[in-house]
């Protein structure tokens, strides 16, 4: 099931699905940085490619729970 979350509310070990320009992956998230211009994290797929991202805050991030 996913669920919507505010950027502010994500945490390491989140499963973050993330859009990208091959398609959507899924990424456990091992970094979240808090910044003042909103949130930076870092996460891995599946195959442990590394992605690195942000969003501003009040954005939704769409999250992956069992």
């Amino acid at each position: 099931m996913t669920v919507d979350v505010l950027a502010e509310d994500l945490q390491p070990g989140d499963l973050l699905e993330l859009s990208t320009t091959s398609g959507t992956e899924v990424l456990r998230l091992t970094h979240v940085e808090r910044r003042t211009q909103g949130i930076k994290f870092m996460g891995r797929n599946h195959q442990g490619v590394l992605y690195a991202g942000g969003m501003k805050y009040g954005e939704l991030a769409r999250c992956v729970r069992p």
